[in-house]
């Protein structure tokens, strides 16, 4: 009969723990323990993580609100994005260079999470500030980026945790709960690796569950937070001929992430030598600047894009254009100039804001150019079609997915085709 050791090490004991075959009853309370184990971690998890911030949101409401009336401002202008984005770098350069550290993007936590099978925080104090100080002053980029290192920071923990209270807490290999820690431990064997990663995939899932149940709980409590704008189903029945024009936002939404990658590469070199504190004040003064004439480009874009559903016939064309393309490109200087953040939410805002302003030159259904032109844009943008499509189903209905699919899957795959062909003609170029 094969078996494993678990070995933790403590102050002063090794324990050590065989697996032993459980059928029947055992069985059952083995998943009983891990399943509720999960689920509970999930829910502290999801309730901790919404909770901070639906604070940061509220402390964002109180400062902005205040200072706006205590200011003089007229319809179309206010000096206030000036004033608290300007001020809002400072504290976010002086709180970086004190840190000694950046808060990772979504994209990092996600590629630690695969290399290691877990994240950890680096320090909890300072990564709360800076996550929270860029959403406060108004920085134009989304919470996905804190809050999924947060998320996976906390998850590996409670993994963790059930794996070394589970072991410190057996005495003998009788006890359940042994093979549920043995499930949870390293194997040398193909089949034990196989095993632990369905295992540990299952578990994910759980927690994400409860995650879920978490974030819920806080809605229940303190009231539905400020979420994406929810639009209708297509009327797939009723578009006549002048609704082809609303293919042409599929080219548009490439275009426009090509755009955004440029101006990550253009504010990376122009703002590369400066001091991190200088860095991080340049980038909200010019934050500040634009949204004194385009207030839209503030914030992560989910209030911007509730505005848009509820307004978007009596916005200017220009204003949705010019909305759209300073929103992208302020997304990326904000990002470049230490305003950690995510860009899910920038890019949704303004894949909405330029297929309202097609729908309005063209004459096209409004929905039908905002599906597409939302869905190539952040597709392309991210070059991930299936984490585009489940993001997106928080804006659209089940009808409109396949479209939302098709047109990410399209969407990606052309960027990534452009990519590789522009790596293989500079490999070329330095092989000369």
């Amino acid at each position: 009969m094969k078996s494993s050791r678990i070995t933790t090490h403590h102050p002063d004991r090794v324990i050590d723990a065989t697996d032993e075959p459980v059928h029947g009853l055992a069985l059952v309370r083995i998943v009983l323990i891990v399943t509720v184990g999960a689920l509970l971690a999930g829910v502290v998890v999801g309730f901790g993580c919404i909770l901070t911030l639906r604070i940061v949101d509220l402390l964002q409401d109180v400062i902005w609100d205040r200072l706006t009336q205590a200011l003089p401002h007229t319809a179309w202008f206010s000096p206030t994005p000036l004033l608290l984005c300007t001020i809002g770098g400072l504290f976010v350069g002086l709180a970086t260079k004190k840190a000694g550290f950046q808060p990772d993007t979504l994209g990092a936590v996600v590629q630690t999470c695969r290399a290691s099978g877990g994240y950890r925080v680096k320090n909890w104090p300072w990564s709360l500030i800076l996550f929270a100080l860029p959403i406060v002053f108004g920085g134009a980029v989304g919470p996905e980026a804190g809050i999924s290192g947060f998320t996976a920071s906390l998850g590996t923990s409670a993994m963790h945790a059930m794996r070394r209270s589970g072991v410190a807490a057996i005495r003998h290999s009788s006890h359940p709960l042994t093979a549920a820690v043995t499930a949870l431990s390293p194997s040398a064997s193909d089949e034990g690796r196989r095993y632990r990663k369905s295992m540990s995939v299952t578990l994910w899932i759980i927690t994400a569950v409860g995650f879920v149940l978490g974030a819920l709980g806080v809605s229940r409590l303190f009231g539905p937070g400020a979420g994406l704008p929810r639009f209708g189903s297509i009327a797939y029945l009723q578009l006549t001929s002048q609704s082809w024009w609303a293919l042409l936002a599929f080219p548009v939404g490439l275009l426009l992430a090509l755009f955004a990658g440029a101006c990550a590469k253009l504010f990376q070199k122009a703002t590369s030598r400066l001091p991190i504190v200088a860095r991080a004040v340049v980038g909200g003064a010019v934050l500040g600047l634009v949204a004194c004439f385009l207030p839209l480009v503030l914030f992560s874009g989910q209030k911007g894009s509730q505005q848009l559903l509820s307004s978007w016939q009596t916005i200017p064309i220009l204003i949705l254009v010019l909305s759209c393309i300073a929103k992208l490109a302020l997304t990326q200087l904000c990002v470049t100039t230490g305003w950690i953040g995510g860009e899910f939410f920038p890019l949704i805002f303004s894949g909405i804001a330029i297929g309202y302003a097609l729908a309005r030159i063209s004459g096209a259904d409004a929905i039908l150019c905002v599906t597409i032109a939302t869905s190539s844009l952040v597709a392309a943008a991210t070059q991930h079609w299936f984490l585009t499509t489940g993001v997106l189903a928080l804006c659209f209905p089940l009808a409109d997915l396949p479209i939302v699919a098709l047109v990410s899957w399209a969407a990606a795959a052309i960027v990534r085709t452009m990519k590789k062909h522009t790596s293989s003609i500079k490999a070329a170029q330095r092989s000369r």
